[in-house]
């Protein structure tokens, strides 16, 4: 940081980005000139047995071997001069772009001399006994140069950065090309070209999210890996704090309400900050019971993936062999031939093929598979949406504007996310169109019912729930990981009524929104201007942390002041504060929100702040919310509980920042939350037992 400017070009690199990169092609530059010259002085006589062209075989490896070490030593003097200074501080590397034009304008030669060589073994011009290695030698060193020259080509173009950058302009607009390029980018992406009016909106909206995020940063891939390392040890430091901190303090209870399973209420603890008590079925063992549905909506993929050995044999009995070639399954559709999402939609929950009344795989932007069916355990009619499984649902969850949810009996005033507003109306027309709701009650009357989902599908559930409530006052809404940057505030607040989200661990999604993506920005900006290591060092250490984990020596280490300079810590000092200077929003401490900085920036100028596109209205997670964390490890667990999670009731603004953490996608897993509700609603029931 910043990007390197070369040829009054942006690069996607940084001037400390050549350390490693150099390092390997000293490396084998070096090797290749060792072998070049070690073959010539042991071989040198043998040119004399060329019957021509013996002159041009060793001028070309002597000018060979001199471009190999102008090489080495012009990428060693980069090396060095890349690995000085910090990520910020880029002062001591002011001669890398000159150093690297050097280098590059070495490769003019070394191609033409290539050229030269490769004239010379086609047509002929060296001719040596059979017995000879080097005319294979110079055929190797022709083949390899031109590897390295394709391989060196292919790395411009991906480095090249075509990108514009507009920065904060008269009216906070971006420039249009910056947002045509991320829209070329996103469908180059997902492999589409033409597409219709609604899907055509959905790419210009992503591709305004994305520029929106890039405008005004100048950070490249290596920075924002660097930041996330160092970020990851900040809260592996506050998590290592916390854990003595309690045991310390052992008369502090581990934080867990006792809920109970499907039919029972118990004492849940006190509810701080909440409007009103929470509804009665709102209940750990409902939660993991309409889990199973949820993830039964992702059909066979996810079915193998979890049954990986054992999947044929499980589906088998479920199957329905050339059902495509029979007339009309009825009430199924877009399913394979022998409906394996259907089959797996079964062996997961348990129900019998006339228990579903209406199922749909049929996959696009805005649109996303679902099924209804009959649950007899709970007397309940379920809706269970599928989450993202398709780069179709992933320009749905990308496409993160705010827009009103509308509808009969709908307040105003409700904002929501607009890829998931657009996939809850399109449920509701499918439902509406198959009449799958009233037919369903029709068969069974008295029934509740009950929307679930997770992920994605978690989203459109509540607000389809918000869509259908008016129709059915009674329904009620299971919402597993839902997207953070959900609905508004009132929109929020009036969900705690008929919706219960659940969250596990340190699950990325449920925390992912506009407004944290823009502080998690602010956050690694910060990082990289406190960190007092070069770049090079803090990627070497997190790929050891990747290895080997943290140790505590390493952490202390990296949270101490007092280490020697030739093992400076990665993050300087043992707090977390820290302050750095923005060009619009002058000098902040590192914990401060996007809504701090809002507030600064108006106390310290005299101009109305430009706060960051599409956080206007923030978004937040939807109704009581259900954490699950995991537990202490079993000699730290203080209540002898011996399940392997724990949950609490927490607030939506508990999950307004971005925790980096290994498990931060792997708790998102449709599984992973099962399996974390399924301990929860272990030890609920052991709590409720007398």
């Amino acid at each position: 940081m910043p990007a390197l400017i070369v040829f009054r070009q942006r690069w996607r690199i940084g001037s400390d980005d050549l350390v490693i990169p150099g390092i390997i092609e000293i490396i084998i530059r070096t090797a290749w000139l060792g072998l070049v010259i070690g073959v010539v002085v042991q071989h040198e006589v043998d040119t004399t047995r060329c019957t021509s062209g013996s002159h041009l075989l060793r001028i070309y490896f002597y000018v060979t071997a001199a471009l190999l070490a102008a090489a080495v030593a012009i990428t060693v003097a980069l090396v060095l001069h890349s690995a000085r200074g910090t990520v910020m501080v880029t002062e001591p590397r002011k001669h890398v772009p000159n150093l690297l034009v050097a280098r590059v304008l070495l490769g003019m030669p070394e191609i033409v001399w290539t050229i030269i060589g490769t004239v010379w073994i086609m047509s002929g011009s060296i001719q040596c006994q059979p017995n000879s290695p080097l005319p294979v030698l110079m055929q190797a060193v022709v083949v390899y140069t031109w590897v390295a020259v394709f391989l060196i080509l292919i790395g411009v173009l991906l480095l090249f950065d075509p990108m514009k950058r507009p920065g904060i302009v008269e009216e906070n607009a971006l420039g249009p090309h910056y947002i045509q390029q991320w829209e070329k980018r996103c469908r180059i992406l997902c492999c589409i070209r033409a597409l219709d009016e609604n899907s055509s909106e959905a790419f210009r909206n992503v591709a305004d999210v994305f520029a929106s995020l890039f405008e005004s940063s100048d950070l490249v891939a290596s920075d924002v890996a660097a930041a996330l390392v160092l970020l990851r040890l900040q809260r592996r430091m506050e998590e290592q704090r916390e854990e003595s901190f309690r045991r310390t303090n052992l008369h502090l209870p581990i934080s867990r309400a006792s809920t109970a399973s499907i039919g029972a209420l118990q004492d849940e603890g006190s509810l701080p900050h909440q409007q009103s008590p929470r509804p009665e079925w709102m209940k750990v063992g409902s939660a993991y019971h309409f889990m199973k549905f949820a993830l039964a909506s992702y059909g066979w993929p996810w079915f193998v993936y979890g049954h990986v050995c054992t999947s044929s044999c499980k589906l088998w009995p479920y199957l329905t062999c050339c059902s495509c070639c029979r007339s009309g399954v009825r009430d199924i559709e877009e399913d394979n031939c022998c409906q394996c999402h259907t089959a797996a939609a079964r062996a997961i929950t348990g129900l019998q093929q006339e228990n579903f009344t209406f199922i749909t795989f049929h996959n696009s932007i805005y649109e996303v598979p679902f099924f209804v069916a009959l649950d007899d355990e709970s007397e309940n009619i379920v809706v269970a949406i599928r989450g993202t499984l398709s780069l179709h649902d992933a320009i749905t969850d990308l496409n993160a504007v705010s827009t009103a949810v509308e509808g009969e009996g709908v307040p105003g005033g409700w904002v929501a996310h607009k890829g998931v507003v657009e996939s809850a109306r399109s449920v509701r027309r499918r439902l509406e169109l198959t009449r799958a709701l009233p037919e369903a009650l029709a068969v069974r009357p008295g029934y509740g019912i009950v929307i679930t989902g997770h992920s994605l599908g978690a989203g459109t559930a509540v607000v389809l729930a918000a869509l259908l409530r008016p129709q059915y006052p009674t329904l009620k809404c299971f919402a597993f990981s839902p997207p953070g940057g959900l609905c508004s505030r009132e929109f929020a607040i009036a969900t705690q009524k008929f919706v219960m989200s659940v969250v596990v661990g340190d699950d990325l999604v449920p925390r992912l929104s506009m407004n944290s993506l823009h502080d998690l920005r602010h956050k690694i900006t910060c990082v990289l201007h406190t960190c007092p290591q070069p770049k090079y060092r803090v990627l070497a250490r997190g790929c050891w942390y990747l290895l080997f984990g943290i140790s505590s020596a390493h952490l202390h280490s990296s949270g101490s002041g007092e280490s020697p300079a030739i093992d400076r810590p990665l993050l300087q000092g043992s707090g977390n504060s820290c302050t750095y200077f923005n060009p619009v929003f002058g000098f902040h401490d590192e914990q401060e929100s996007v809504e701090d900085v809002r507030t600064n920036f108006t106390e310290r100028t005299s101009s109305p702040p430009v706060p960051p596109r599409h956080t206007e209205t923030p978004l937040v997670p939807p109704g009581r919310i259900l954490y699950c964390f995991p537990s202490l490890p079993i000699e730290d667990r203080l209540d002898g509980s011996l399940g392997e999670w724990e949950f609490t009731w927490c607030e939506a603004r508990e999950f307004s920042d971005i925790l980096i953490s290994p498990f931060m996608l792997r708790h998102h897993l449709p599984e992973v939350v099962l399996a974390a509700l399924k301990e929860a609603a272990a030890l609920a029931a052991q709590d409720a037992e007398p």
